[in-house]
């Protein structure tokens, strides 16, 4: 059976008082796992095309970097909570560049390019909301969560690259169909022309031929 399948049945046998408290779970608390594989893949099998996949996605890995800021205010990104983070975070991300991918190959750079800008924009903001919370807690805490900044930081500068790439490749379509708007036709049309006659009282005859050009513009 489909995972999402089976994440439906679980909800739905446990009813939404379990789910609502889930969603307020952290890394670490009992909760936190029927959060992101029950809540969240209910939550993204309701998301229809590639464009509201990648924006569940995005939602997704900003909600993993909510979660490190709140911990890293309270001192409590650790090892373990930055590496259950990390990996369901890259797994999001990663789903976010392939689905970029996908729309720009299926012609749909603007879709592509929304989306990329999208994903950069939201983890500049919540990278720095998780850095500057891991400082208020002083410099042990913040050397402790800087493997977890680096990596997001490498993450950023991927959906950087990813929103410059789209952008690019939405600027070339746009002046591609551009340049096929409003050009003027140019060619060149011949026509053979013949004619050929007899003068039966003067007893002769004659023919010509030729070609006429004609230029369209």
């Amino acid at each position: 059976m489909p995972l999402i399948a089976i994440a439906l049945l679980v909800a739905a046998a446990l009813g939404g008082g379990v789910s609502a408290a889930a969603q307020t779970s952290l890394p670490g608390d009992p909760l936190w796992g029927f959060k992101t594989t029950i809540n969240e893949n209910v939550a993204g099998a309701l998301a229809i095309g590639d464009q509201a996949k990648a924006n569940w996605d995005i939602s997704v890995a900003t909600a993993r970097l909510d979660e490190a800021q709140k911990l890293a205010a309270e001192g409590k990104l650790n090892a373990d909570a930055q590496s259950a983070l990390t990996t369901n975070f890259d797994a999001h991300a990663k789903d976010v560049a392939a689905l970029v991918a996908k729309l720009e190959a299926g012609g749909n750079a603007g879709a592509a390019t929304d989306v990329a800008t999208r994903f950069q924009a939201a983890l500049a903001s919540h990278a720095s909301a998780v850095a500057e919370a891991s400082a208020s807690q002083g410099t042990s805490t913040e050397a402790d969560v800087q493997p977890f900044l680096a990596s997001i930081r490498g993450t950023l500068d991927e959906a950087a690259n990813l929103s410059a790439s789209s952008s690019a490749e939405l600027e070339h379509e746009d002046a591609a169909t551009s340049s096929t708007e409003g050009s003027p036709v140019r060619g060149e049309m011949k026509i053979n022309t013949g004619a050929s006659g007899e003068a039966q009282d003067g007893n002769a005859d004659g023919s010509a031929s030729g070609t006429v050009k004609v230029n369209i513009y």
